[in-house]
């Protein structure tokens, strides 16, 4: 009871075109909607889903995704109005709203409990009958939770496929590494080489010692370096040596032309120009002389210089003379230094390549012909000069000529070290991806059976609940199709498929049918609901409101009888059932026959007045207040009166199988029902449970025992009011007394509800070991005897 729902208000929700209030009775455990088509049933529904499971309910369909929250405002409203609050019989009180894309549920106050509600449209029913096995375990798996276990194996098989790909990258790097190890062998595998396979032959190269073929290699290296030093030391040496002889040239020629005049006169004019100059130098300073320096005559500074200078320009060819021959000198000296310096280095590369070359040169080297040792003595014995620079010439010449076949030889040998490393490094690569391919194996190996292990124990845990509910689905269904040899046989996961569900069913003597080929619309749908209502008893279904949303469409009336006593019994199970029903049928069975059921009813909808719902009675129910009317309606209640009389009685004569004539349609009137139920009711006794007056079973258990002979013998009596004051005119019915209207609308109603139980609401009907039950846990209202004939 705490959880039940007992309120429920739609402001702009849907159909809820102005603000309404839906109260529901917290002390019944079921709730029957009626309405016809399009008065707002699915609003009411979708109202409670919203609240109950942040739900579009109905609108969570093709068509309308993926923007359910365009639409589930009224049409002349936006979301930024709409609101749903749902209260509970304690009072606890959740609003559900729309927040961007979704619903959003937040409790009123803090600490409030929000029911659990599940709700079953008929779509959802049709998944469970008539969709691929896929989607059928769709519309199932929120019954069965695995959740935290499709995690694990979601994560598993994850870890699995990237081991996978790890171990299909480390076997594509083997294949490769081998494959280039395998050409290297075919291409490059000497004669004495004896290897019968490629990575044997690496591991001889690999045993191979290099250093002395790097050691080779770094000599003639070094060899050819010094080589080139060594050549472009002869070289700056000749470029000098050619400068020294220009420069000599060039100085020949300045001397020849100063000795052209006599030898004393020139050398009286280079004496007197050189004299001139000094005199000129000197007479420049910034402090002018006034005497002689050598005689210490008085002077005039400013005249003397420029007796000097007229005589230096006098002079002036002479003197240029003798400047060319100064500069010619200077270069000559300078090309003569540079010779000697040229000759240094000659001498030091010489000694760098004799030296290499003397402690082991390559053969192509020493095949030269050339006397190292004797370079070696003459060096030691020889200062630099062009002797020696000569002797280097003609060596470094020998070594430019055999440089191709040199560099050619060290190519090879470092060819020879490439091609090792590269060997090496291929069958590195192929040891390491095959190690590692071994190790992804074994790693793919074990997720993969701890994968299949999960989706076994997966497949198994579902499999068990599966088939511990098919004793439950078949129990029933033979509650609403009794005698009849049709039922499941079998549910069963797909055992290749991870989400698929097969269906396998009984048909007379057949087993493992397909339903769906072989079961009637009817058949099918209340095994949908026969499948669905097990399932939810698995979950914690105290906690739970149930609502069916128009379910059944294809059922005839005994059924639907069938299908009320049915969940009649099962609503013990859960919290509360909310039942909502277009079919007027259904709806009449529970206003004649349900004391214990909340009954609710939908006027015709229109967009200005929006929901119009309303609190509808059982006949018991409305017998009771037009009998407390006034003023008094005597033709109300003897048409009431005798509706339920004549409802009770058919109820009797078939739960106990009285005798009735056989007429077409099995329609009997309320006297022959009389007739048939009159000596059963004259000895039959009711067994109720004793309660306090806040209906409490007093302890220990007490219980009293009712008769209903007397009831019935006064209503035996006044039957005749039934059609004479309310159901046919018949001028005899206005001699009939209100009093005697009122005994027998009180005897009609005194005696429903002594038969009836006042917790369900139920006549006793099961059948126990002496008596007839009604449908409460602890049978608190008994009716004997058990049968009658």
């Amino acid at each position: 009871m705490p959880h039940r729902i007992k309120e429920l208000k739609l402001t702009h929700f849907r159909g809820a075109t102005r603000p309404v209030t839906v109260q529901f009775d917290p002390n019944k455990r079921i709730v029957v909607i009626f309405g016809e088509n399009g008065t707002g049933k699915s609003t009411l529904v979708d109202a409670i889903d919203a609240v109950g499971n942040a739900s579009f309910g109905s609108l969570d369909r093709e068509g309308v995704r993926p923007n359910p929250h365009k639409y589930v405002s009224s049409v002349n409203q936006t979301v930024k109005t709409l609101e749903v609050e749902l209260t509970t019989a304690v009072g606890h009180r959740w609003k559900a709203t729309i927040s961007g894309k979704n619903v959003s549920v937040t409790p009123v106050a803090p600490d409030g409990i929000l029911p659990g509600v599940l709700v079953l449209r008929r779509r959802e029913l049709l998944k469970l009958i008539e969709t691929q096995p896929a989607k059928r375990y769709e519309a199932i798996k929120s019954f069965i939770d695995v959740a935290e276990v499709d995690k694990a194996e979601a994560a598993l098989r994850n870890d699995m496929n990237a081991a996978e790909k790890q171990l299909t990258s480390a076997n594509a790097a083997r294949e490769q590494a081998e494959k280039s190890l395998r050409v290297m062998w075919e291409q490059e595998k000497q004669p004495d080489e004896i290897a019968a396979e490629p990575i044997a032959w690496a591991d001889q190269r690999r045993a191979e010692n290099v250093a002395v073929l790097e050691q080779q290699a770094q000599q003639m290296a070094s060899l050819l370096a010094t080589a080139q030093s060594l050549t472009d030391a002869v070289g700056a040496w000749h470029r000098a040596h050619d400068a020294r002889r220009s420069w000599a040239d060039q100085l020949q020629h300045a001397e020849a032309e100063l000795a052209a005049s006599s030898q004393s006169e020139d050398t009286l004019r280079a004496e007197l120009i050189r004299l001139l100059n000094t005199a000129k130098a000197y007479l420049a300073s910034p402090a002018a002389p006034t005497s002689c320096p050598l005689c210490a005559s008085a002077v005039q500074a400013d005249s003397l210089r420029e007796h000097v200078e007229a005589q230096l320009q006098a002079l002036q060819h002479v003197d240029a003379l003798l400047r060319e021959v100064a500069s010619r000198q200077a270069e000559h000296k300078h090309a003569e230094g540079e010779c000697v310096l040229c000759n240094r280095q000659v001498s030091r590369q010489l000694q760098q390549l004799v030296s290499q070359v003397a402690e082991q040169g390559p053969i192509e080297v020493r095949a030269l012909g050339i006397d190292w040792a004797q370079l070696q003595r003459d060096l030691a014995s020889n200062d630099a000069g062009d002797t020696l620079t000569e002797q280097a010439a003609a060596v470094a010449q020998q070594l430019e000529e055999a440089r191709p076949t040199i560099q050619q030889a060290l190519e090879s040998l470092r060819q020879r070290l490439t091609l090792r490393e590269n060997i090496l490094a291929q069958a590195s690569l192929l040891k390491d991806s095959t190690e590692q391919a071994a190790a992804l194996g074994r790693v793919v190996e074990r997720l993969t059976r701890a994968c299949q292990l999960v989706v076994d124990t997966r497949r198994e845990f579902v499999q068990t609940i599966l088939d511990g509910i098919i004793e439950e689905v078949n129990r029933l269904f033979a509650v609403i199709h009794p005698d009849e040899k049709i039922g499941l046989h079998r549910l069963e996961m797909d055992e290749v498929k991870r989400t698929s569900l097969e269906q396998h069913a009984r048909f007379q003597d057949a087993a493992e049918v397909i339903p769906q080929a072989y079961f009637s619309e009817s058949h099918l749908d209340t095994f949908g609901f026969c499948l669905w209502l097990a399932l939810a008893k698995r979950l914690t279904p105290s906690r739970l409101v149930l609502v069916l949303d128009d379910v059944f469409t294809s059922v005839d009336t005994p059924h639907f009888q069938r299908i009320s006593n049915l969940l009649a019994d099962e609503a013990q199970h859960f919290q509360q059932l909310i039942i909502a029903t277009h079919n007027r049928r259904w709806q009449e069975i529970y206003k004649h026959n349900s004391a214990g059921v909340h009954l609710l009813k939908l006027e015709e909808w229109t967009l200005s007045r929006g929901l119009r719902p309303y609190e509808d009675h059982t006949l018991l129910a409305e017998l009771a207040t037009t009998l407390a009317s006034e003023p008094f309606n005597r033709q109300a209640v003897a048409s009431q009166a005798g509706i339920i009389l004549e409802n009770l009685l058919d109820n009797v004569a078939l739960v106990y199988g009285c005798r009735l004539p056989r007429k077409h349609g099995n329609s009997y009137t309320l006297g022959e029902l009389l007739i048939s139920t009159r000596k059963l009711l004259q000895k039959a006794v009711v067994r109720r449970l004793d309660r306090d007056a806040h209906g409490h079973p007093l302890l220990p258990n007490q219980w009293s025992v009712l008769p209903l002979a007397d009831l019935f013998q006064t209503i035996d009596g006044l039957t005749f009011i039934r059609n004479e004051v309310g159901a046919h005119f018949n001028s005899a019915g206005a001699d009939t007394s209100d009093r005697d209207i009122r005994t027998f609308g009180e005897a009609v109603l005194a005696f429903a509800q002594r038969l009836a139980c006042p917790t369900c609401g139920h006549m006793p009907q099961k059948e126990k070991d002496d008596h007839r039950s009604c449908r409460c846990p602890k049978h608190q209202t008994q009716l004997r005897p058990l049968t009658w004939r």
